[in-house]
């Protein structure tokens, strides 16, 4: 299959060059990605970035997709940038079942509702947030989505992330992700340093990573519709 891919993006030079570069990029270097976490005094940041290689139009495009679900249709989301996130997983130490969401287009807030579920200690239901989510393109070519948690009756008194689209040389992007965690008293206690581990770090690696994987699964379509295999 790699041998076609090869023969079908060779045939079209607007993408052979690409694909060489999406070839070395995941079979021959080392790994890209990096995680940071610190504490201080009650709150959590975490730092995380990862490679690929990418076209802008393609990185453009999940960036607004990434949005456009959040705003719209924010279950879809558990198919691709929240898959195998294990949030509504039965097995996880925190399990957090999404039940509605509503988003304001005049005051640009998304109303979200959730149970949380701490197995075997206790649940809290109807747990509303309220959240704001923008996409802004700078000037350098990055594109930053932020969202901002503004209100959380009781997960959280404040959270700030920001995912970063950073284009670089020869259709290289690079996808870091800044979250920033206040949370309310109950898991300000719950959540020690050794739990922020399990339950919140390697979520936002696997977030980002998921964002990856769709830029590559695009890129892959991309280089299959404008090729033709020879007859």
């Amino acid at each position: 299959m790699l041998i076609l891919y090869s023969i079908q993006a060779i045939m079209n030079k607007k993408y052979s060059i690409i694909f060489l570069f999406f070839f070395i990029n995941h079979f021959c270097t080392a790994k890209n990605d990096t995680i940071t976490s610190i504490y201080n005094e009650g709150k959590f940041n975490t730092f995380y970035q990862n490679k690929s290689i990418v076209t802008d139009a393609i990185t453009k495009e999940v960036a607004d997709y990434l949005v456009y679900d959040f705003y719209n249709y924010p279950a879809h989301l558990f198919t691709w940038a929240l898959k195998d996130l294990g949030l509504q997983n039965k097995n996880n130490e925190l399990i957090i079942v999404f039940k509605s969401s509503i988003h304001d287009k005049k005051t640009g807030i998304t109303h979200g509702l959730f149970d949380i579920i701490v197995p075997g200690i206790t649940s809290f239901r109807n747990i509303k947030v309220d959240a704001i989510v923008t996409k802004t393109k700078l000037n350098n070519g990055i594109i930053k989505v932020n969202a901002n948690i503004i209100y959380s009756s009781l997960l959280l008194k404040n959270a700030v992330a920001t995912v970063q689209f950073i284009p670089l040389k020869n259709n290289e992007l690079q996808l870091v992700t800044n979250a920033n965690f206040n949370f309310g008293w109950f898991f300000n206690f719950f959540i020690t340093k050794k739990r922020y581990k399990s339950i919140v770090e390697w979520r936002i690696q696997k977030f980002t990573d998921n964002l990856i994987t769709e830029c590559e699964t695009r890129m892959k379509n991309e280089i299959k519709k404008s090729s033709s295999f020879p007859k």
